[in-house]
């Protein structure tokens, strides 16, 4: 089962613009948590967890332990949050509760491993899929899905079902769907560009041909 993060919180009766304004002068941030079987509940929060999260950058694949000061228990899934536009600090969380036995849906950052050796051979690696949508369960929940690139020459590329993932979790993708591949560079483009200008540079200038004066005047005369 992956780590999970334990986060202290406190349940709140009232909402609205004025509560979130009141609590966020004491140092907290309003939140609320919903789901499957889980009513709607208001929460408050110290933001530092949730900052550390997000900064972390998996944020929306951990899963959370919330618990309030009576006792009560919610596991789950960072589902969404809210920054201020200007001072970009945190103004509203929200948690999605999960259930260790039920199957869900979330999005995972895929990972590359290794150096393709097309790159090496000019060619420019192109990243496609960067997240994948996946269905497990929540102990099944990976941090981020491995994609072995060290065999990958120009041309070639790896598809959603090219991937083996251990028993349990499910790419719900298009099978087909390249998540990455190597094309051929513009630096190889480049240097062909410059082989051509050389060939160009090389091959002899036109001759000017340069005509006396006097072949001027009597034409100026002709066409007068």
């Amino acid at each position: 089962m992956p780590q999970t993060v334990k986060i202290p919180v406190h349940k709140r009766q009232a909402t609205g613009k004025g509560v979130a304004r009141k609590l966020r002068a004491q140092g907290l941030i309003p939140g609320v948590i919903y789901g499957p079987g889980t009513p709607s509940t208001p929460l408050a929060l110290e933001p530092k967890p949730i900052i550390h999260l997000l900064e972390s950058g998996s944020a929306e694949n951990v899963l959370i332990e919330l618990e309030t000061d009576d006792g009560d228990k919610w596991l789950c899934l960072l589902k969404d949050y809210q920054l201020d536009p200007v001072h970009a600090g945190l103004l509203h969380v929200d948690f999605y509760a999960v259930k260790t036995g039920v199957l869900l849906s979330v999005r995972v950052p895929v990972h590359l491993v290794g150096e393709a050796p097309g790159v090496k051979e000019g060619g420019v690696l192109e990243f496609l899929l960067r997240e994948l949508e996946i269905e497990c369960y929540p102990k099944d929940i990976p941090e981020s899905i491995d994609v072995n690139i060290s065999e990958l020459g120009i041309g070639d590329f790896i598809q959603v079902k090219d991937l083996q993932l251990k028993e349990g979790i499910r790419i719900t993708e298009d099978p087909d769907a390249v998540i990455v591949l190597v094309a051929a560079g513009t630096e190889e483009e480049a240097e062909e560009e410059e082989a051509e200008e050389a060939v160009l540079m090389e091959e002899p200038e036109p001759e000017v041909i340069r005509r006396g004066k006097k072949e001027e005047e009597e034409e100026a005369e002709t066409e007068s």
